[in-house]
Formats: structure tokens, sequence, C-alpha cells
């Protein structure tokens, strides 16, 4: 391992999560062919092939396998070494003023349970959500401390002044609903975020491939909500985040598409907080509750909801 960058080490145990090489380049904000070629070169250092291709996923050798606790611990010392400390241990004063930007398409019951376990957390601090898109306004805002942080999906590359913290790849899906008319071509009415028209987001492109298809329409809404509500009351497509999906189809009328070819099926989730903060500490603590969440939002959910029934008194 003595050969091997910080980058490659990340790469490797990208791979070992999610094994397949777009999710890692979602993740990284960068390129399939630039992680095949830091794959390459882990074979090459390592004269192990690492990752054999199986039914469409990355099946770790037994090499890789023994190597992958070792690479997480040479992680996990980098980023304690490199992570700025709080001062003899200090820790940040409550009731501060937090204001954290959202992509829309996180969808609005996953932003509330965040919203809600910081709430429990933190009990004495406010939170001051706006909806962002992952650009250089974003940048801006967060330079200028309208906001102090974000969580994002996608995005162009890193602007400056701008400190990154990827959380996760998840898979980008299409569901769609018959029409209320009863016509058949739904499948051409998109219903789509604003962010999802951005040049910095994946689809970009491929809706403009699409633009050209008989019957494409396009309706832009300025909410998740907005989104969900007019794809169950009109029918139509669009695309949703993973974790989403069962939110999405558990309406009778709704349903999983496959994806059409070139769509972007993997989407990224990060953190954007500025270089420069009095208090980072406080930015990290809103960044460990998102990510806590966002790992399985339908538990963190179901779980709430669980406990909130079994609170309820039962009547005599």
């Amino acid at each position: 391992m003595r050969h091997v960058s910080i980058k490659l080490l990340h790469v490797f145990v990208l791979l070992m999560e999610y094994r397949d090489l777009s999710a890692v380049a979602a993740c990284t904000q960068g390129r399939v062919p630039t992680v095949a070629y830091g794959l390459a070169r882990l074979r090459e250092i390592t004269g192990d092939p690492l990752f054999i291709k199986r039914n469409g996923r990355l099946e770790p050798t037994p090499h890789a396998l023994r190597l992958e606790q070792t690479a997480r611990q040479i992680l996990t010392r980098w980023n304690q070494l490199v992570r700025p400390q709080r001062v003899n241990g200090a820790r940040r004063q409550p009731g501060r003023r937090i204001s954290i930007g959202f992509s829309s398409s996180i969808g609005d019951p996953v932003i509330t349970e965040i919203l809600t376990t910081l709430c429990e957390r933190f009990p004495r601090d406010s939170f001051i959500t706006r909806p962002v898109i992952a650009d250089a306004m974003l940048a801006s805002r967060l330079h200028t401390g309208e906001l102090d942080c974000a969580f994002v999906v996608d995005g162009a590359q890193l602007p400056d002044r701008v400190i990154l913290h990827s959380l996760l790849a998840t898979p980008r899906r299409l569901v769609g609903a018959a029409r209320a008319d009863g016509h058949e071509d739904a499948e051409t009415d998109w219903i789509l975020l604003q962010e999802d028209c951005e040049a910095s987001s994946p689809l970009h492109t491929f809706l403009a491939r699409q633009a050209n298809s008989p019957g494409h329409r396009e309706t832009v809404v300025p909410s998740w909500h907005t989104q969900i509500t007019l794809l169950h009351a009109t029918g139509g497509i669009c695309p949703v985040l993973d974790f989403n999906v069962p939110l999405v189809t558990r309406h009778r009328k709704t349903r999983l598409l496959a994806p059409p070819a070139n769509f972007p099926g993997w989407a990224a989730l990060h953190f954007w907080m500025p270089e420069r903060m009095p208090d980072s500490g406080v930015l990290r603590d809103v960044m460990e509750v998102g990510a806590a969440v966002l790992r399985d939002p339908l538990k963190a959910i179901d779980e709430r909801r669980h406990h909130q029934e079994g609170a309820q008194p039962v009547a005599a």
C-alpha cells in the first residue's frame, strides 16, 4: 500500500461500497474513464484484479476484501489529521441561528426528517432552510454568510472557497403515472424540478436529447411536493432519487419505469460549507446528522412514526 495515494485509496473504498464505476464517478464529481483509470492503477500496484464484473456489478476479489479494512483505517487517520480541531476542546455556543440549503430533489419528507432530528439534537439552536441549486450562486451565498451550509445533489465542479464533503451516491429512478385523460403518452410528459434543468445537472444533457422526441413536453415546478402532487393528479413521468421511490409509489396509480438509454442512473449527495467559518464544528454536527438520515431515510422516517404511534395514550 506504500505507493498508493490518498486519492486512489478513496476510489478503492468507494468501489468497495458501490461496486459500480458510474456511482463512484458521481460521488467524486468525476468521469467514468477517470475512475476506470484509477482502478487500473490500483490493479497495477497491487498485482491483483481487485474486482471482477459479474451480472453488471463489480465483485471484489479475496485480496480486495483483505485490503478494505486497512484502506479505511488509513483514510480515517488521514481525515483526522487534516480536519481542523476545536481549540482546547471548546464546544460551540448554543442558541445559534443556522441557515441550511437543501436541493429540492432530496425530497420534503427526508428534509423534514433531517430538520426534526437537528431540532431534537440541538434544542436551543434555530434552523432556517432555503431551496438551493449546486452552482456558483450557492458558493457566493456561502461566502457572504447568507447560508452557512448546504446539502446538494450533483452539481458542477466545486467552486472556489467551498469545502465539499461527499456523503453518498444513490440511484436515480424514473416513476410514472397514467394521465388523467386516459391517453397513453404519459411517458413523454416530464415533470421536473428547476435544478433538473440547470446546466450543472447530469439530467440537462439527457433532457436536451429527449426534447426532439415526438410529443415531448416539460413542466418545471418549484418544489418536490408540487412535483409529486402534480404527478399523482395529472400523470406523467419524473426522475426521483432511489430512497424516495417508496414514498412516491405508495400511490396506487404510480409505478417504477425502466430508464431510457443514456439516462444518468446515479446521483451524488454532497455537503457544501465555506472554507472560512468561525465555528466549523457546528457545521460538522449538521453534516453528521444529515448524513445519518440520508444513508437510510425510510428507516429513520418509519422508526419515528412507530415511536410516535407507540407514545400515543390508549383510550380506556
